[in-house]
C-alpha cells in the first residue's frame, strides 16, 4: 500500500448501469490580448487554485510516477502523447487544480485522459476534468487542466487503505507459481463470488463499489479485476464498447501468459445474465459463468462490439481459454472426452458442468446427442428423468446442473 498511496496524490466516458453517460467537460475560454491583462488573469487564477504550480519536465515525471512501459492504453501513444498522458496522471495524482499542460487540442486532451483513466483503476476519486484555454490573437496558446475529484487527498488516501486491505486478502490466496492463467481464473471468481450486480450500488463506476461494498456495474467490476490484475502482475486494460441490446459496456483485455485475452467479469456473474430452460432453486445456480474467461476476439465479439479509445490487438489465441484449459473444448464429436468430463465435475465436487464447441456443426451434434436423444442421463448420477440446462447458442456452450 505504501507504494501506491505514495503514488496518489472514473473518467470523462462514464458507464451507469451498462449504458454510456457523458460528463462534459466545462471550458473556460480566456483571450489573453497582452501582457499586463494575462499577469491579471493569473493572479485570479491563483487566488481561486491556491495550489496552482509549474509541471516537472518529462525526466521528473517519469522519476515520480515511474515507468508506465505495460500500461496497455500509454502504450498505444505517440512520443507527445505520452509526455500529456504522463502530465495528466501527475495531475490527477496530486489532486491538482489549473497546470498547465503540453497540448492545446481539445480533441487530444480528451482522448489520453480517457487512457490515463483506462490504465488507472486506482483513480476512483476522479470523476472528470476542466480545462481553461488562453487564446491571443483568435490562436489557442496554451491550456490548463483541472481534475474534477468526488474526494479530499485525505479522504482518498483513507479509501485506498480500506480498498488495499480487501485487495491483499483476496491475493493471500492466489495460486503461486509462473502460470498466470490460474491467478486470472482465481481473481476472476474471486470478484464474482464478491460481488453482486446493482444498478443501484453506490460509486458504481469505480472499484469503491467492489471493494467497500460488494456491489457494483459492469464498470465497477472491470475496473475492480483490473486493479486485482495489476496488483498480481498481470498486465490488463479497461476496454469499452457495447452488447446485443445496444447498453454501453466495459471489460478486461489481459496478457496471460504473453497472449492476449479478453476478460468479462460481468457477464461471468451468472446470477447477471443466465439463460436457463428449467426452474429451479437459486440455490442450484451455479455462481461463475466461464464463458468470458480469456475468450478470443471472435467468440467476443458474437455478443460485444468493441468501441475502444485506443486500438485492441486481435486476440486469436485458444491456448489459456478456460474450456481448453479445463478438457471441455471439442473441436469434433468426442464421447469418450464427453464422459471423462462428466466424471471428472463429479469427482472435483462441481455443481455442474459445462462445455464449449468448436464450431456449429459439433455444436449441433452436441445437442442432439445430449439433448434431443437424451443420452445426457447416461452421464448423471442419481438423475430421476429430468434435468436443469441451458445452452448458449452465440457462445456455443451447454450446461447441466448436476
Amino acid at each position: 500500500m505504501a507504494a501506491v498511496a505514495a503514488a496518489l496524490l472514473a473518467g470523462i466516458s462514464l458507464l451507469s448501469g451498462c449504458t454510456v453517460t457523458q460528463e462534459g467537460t466545462v471550458q473556460f475560454e480566456q483571450k489573453e490580448q497582452g501582457r499586463e491583462t494575462e499577469y491579471g488573469l493569473e493572479e485570479l487564477i491563483r487566488q481561486n487554485q491556491p495550489d496552482q504550480g509549474g509541471m516537472p519536465d518529462q525526466e521528473a515525471l517519469l522519476e515520480e510516477l515511474g515507468s508506465q512501459e505495460g500500461r496497455y492504453a500509454y502504450g498505444c501513444l505517440s512520443a507527445q502523447e505520452k509526455q500529456l498522458y504522463l502530465e495528466i496522471l501527475y495531475i490527477l495524482q496530486g489532486l491538482y487544480q489549473n497546470r498547465e499542460v503540453s497540448t492545446v487540442e481539445e480533441e487530444e486532451l480528451g482522448r489520453v485522459f480517457q487512457c490515463v483513466m483506462n490504465d488507472h483503476p486506482e483513480l476512483f476519486y476522479v470523476s472528470g476534468y476542466t480545462f481553461t484555454k488562453y487564446t491571443a490573437g483568435g490562436r489557442v496558446t496554451r491550456m490548463n487542466l483541472s481534475g474534477t475529484y468526488t474526494m479530499t487527498r485525505q479522504e482518498a488516501l483513507d479509501r485506498l487503505g480500506e480498498i488495499e486491505q480487501k485487495a491483499a486478502q483476496c491475493l493471500s490466496d492466489m495460486p503461486q507459481g509462473p502460470d498466470e492463467y490460474e491467478k486470472v481464473k482465481y481473481i476472476y471468481a474471486w470478484l464474482i463470488r464478491n460481488t453482486e450486480y446493482d444498478i443501484q450500488a453506490p460509486e458504481n463506476q469505480n472499484i469503491c463499489s467492489v471493494f467497500l461494498y460488494g456491489r457494483s456495474v459492469c464498470q465497477g467490476y472491470a475496473k475492480a479485476m483490473q486493479y486485482l490484475l495489476d496488483r498480481a502482475g498481470i498486465c490488463s486494460t479497461l476496454v469499452s464498447g457495447y452488447v446485443e441490446n445496444g447498453d454501453g459496456h466495459a471489460w478486461n483485455l489481459v496478457r496471460v501468459n504473453g497472449a492476449y485475452y479478453y476478460v468479462d467479469p460481468t457477464w461471468g456473474d451468472a446470477y447477471y445474465k443466465l439463460d436457463r430452460n428449467f426452474e429451479e432453486p437459486a440455490e442450484r445456480l451455479p455462481d461463475i459463468n466461464y464463458d468470458y474467461l480469456c475468450v478470443t476476439t471472435s467468440q467476443l465479439t458474437a455478443t460485444h462490439t468493441i468501441d475502444n479509445i485506443v486500438p485492441v490487438p486481435e486476440c486469436v489465441d485458444l491456448t489459456d481459454n478456460y474450456y481448453v484449459r479445463e478438457g471441455a473444448y471439442f473441436t469434433q464429436w468426442d464421447e469418450a472426452k464427453l464422459r471423462t468430463l462428466f466424471e471428472r465435475s463429479y469427482e472435483t465436487g462441481a455443481d455442474s458442468v459445462t462445455m464449449k464447441c468448436a464450431d456449429a456443426a459439433v455444436y449441433e451434434r452436441m445437442k442432439q446427442f445430449l439433448l434431443v436423444e437424451q443420452k445426457v442421463f447416461d452421464y448423471l448420477k442419481g438423475a430421476d428423468g429430468r434435468v436443469a440446462y441451458t445452452d448458449n447458442d452465440a457462445q456455443m456452450t451447454i450446461s447441466f446442473w448436476l
